[in-house]
C-alpha cells in the first residue's frame, strides 16, 4: 500500500525524509539569497578599489585579482548548487529513494568532487586573507606566527585527503570518506576560529590600552576598534556559521543542508567585507597604532 504523511505529499515517504527534503531546497534559496549579497559586495569593493588604483597600484590590483577569483569561485559553487537542487528534485525526481535517494548517489559524483574542490579553494583563500590580516595586526611578530601557519599549511593537507577520500568512494581510502570530512571540516573550521579568538583579543587589549590614553569617549569614534571592526577583521561571520555546519555535519542533523550552501558564499563574503574596509581607508595597517599613538 502507498504511504503518504499527508494527502498531497510524496508516495512513501516519512515525515523525515520530507523535512530534510525541505533543509535542501530551503538550503538552495538560502545560498542563493548569499550570493546576491555577494555579488553586491564585489561591485562594493571593485568601485572604490578603482578609486585608489593610481595611489596604491600594487597592492589594489593583488586586492582586484582577489575579488575577481572570490567572484568566479563564489559564482560557480552557486550554480552547482543550483543545478544540484534541479537535478535531485526536477530531471531524476523519481530516482529509488526520491530527492534524497539521489542526493546520496549523487554525492560522489564529479559535479558534487568539482563543487566541493571550490569550496575547498575558496576556503584556502579566505584562510589566506585572514592569515595575511592576521600578521597585519600582530606587526609581523615572529612568536606569534608560526602557530597559525601551521594551522593554516595543515588545513590544506586535510582539505587534499579528504578530496582524495571523495574521488575514490570505492578503495579502502575511500571508505574512510565521513572520518576525513569531519576531520577537514574540523581543522578548517578551528583554524578560522583560531584566527578570529586572536584578532579579537588583541583589538581588544589595543582598545584597552588606547582607552586608557586617550579615553572611553574619544574611543567611541574609532573606525579602528569599534565592536563592528572585530568582527569584520576576525571574519567572525564565517566562523559562526562554519560553527553551526560542523556541529550538525558532526550530529547528522539535517539542518547541515540548510546552511551548507550558505556557507559556500559566507567563504567569499567575510573576506569582501575586510577589503571593502581596507578601500575605505579603515582597515587596521602595521602602522594604525602607531598613528593613534600607542
Amino acid at each position: 500500500s502507498t504511504f503518504r504523511i499527508s494527502q498531497f505529499s510524496p508516495a512513501n515517504e516519512t515525515l523525515d525524509i520530507v523535512k530534510a527534503e525541505r533543509m535542501d531546497i530551503n538550503g538552495a534559496i538560502l545560498g542563493a539569497t548569499g550570493y546576491g549579497v555577494h555579488i553586491t559586495l564585489f561591485f562594493l569593493c571593485f568601485s572604490l578599489l578603482l578609486k585608489r588604483l593610481q595611489r596604491d597600484p600594487k597592492s589594489t590590483k593583488i586586492f582586484l585579482g582577489y575579488i575577481t577569483l572570490n567572484l568566479v569561485l563564489g559564482s560557480i559553487s552557486n550554480g552547482i548548487n543550483c543545478l544540484d537542487n534541479q537535478q535531485e528534485f526536477i530531471d531524476d525526481r523519481d530516482f529509488p529513494g526520491g530527492p534524497r535517494g539521489w542526493a546520496g548517489f549523487a554525492a560522489i559524483s564529479f559535479l558534487n568532487i568539482f563543487g566541493a574542490a571550490v569550496s575547498i579553494i575558496n576556503t584556502w583563500t579566505q584562510d589566506g586573507l585572514l592569515l595575511y590580516r592576521f600578521c597585519v595586526i600582530f606587526h609581523y611578530n615572529k612568536w606569534m606566527i608560526p602557530l597559525p601557519f601551521i594551522a593554516y599549511f595543515g588545513s590544506i593537507i586535510m582539505s587534499c585527503l579528504y578530496l582524495a577520500t571523495l574521488s575514490q568512494p570505492t578503495t579502502a581510502f575511500g571508505a574512510n570518506l565521513v572520518n576525513f570530512a569531519l576531520a577537514f571540516w574540523s581543522i578548517s573550521i578551528a583554524t578560522t576560529i583560531l584566527f578570529t579568538l586572536c584578532i579579537v583579543g588583541h583589538l581588544l587589549y589595543m582598545r584597552y590600552r588606547i582607552g586608557r590614553v586617550v579615553g572611553s569617549m574619544q574611543l567611541r569614534g574609532s573606525p579602528y576598534l569599534s565592536i563592528s571592526t572585530m568582527f569584520i577583521e576576525s571574519a567572525f561571520l564565517y566562523s559562526a556559521v562554519a560553527l553551526i555546519v560542523l556541529v550538525c555535519f558532526a550530529k547528522n542533523f539535517p539542518a547541515m543542508d540548510l546552511m551548507l550552501p550558505l556557507l559556500g558564499q559566507v567563504q567569499s563574503i567575510a573576506p569582501l567585507l575586510i577589503i571593502l574596509r581596507v578601500a575605505q581607508g579603515q582597515a587596521l595597517e602595521r602602522d594604525t597604532f602607531k598613528k593613534t599613538g600607542t
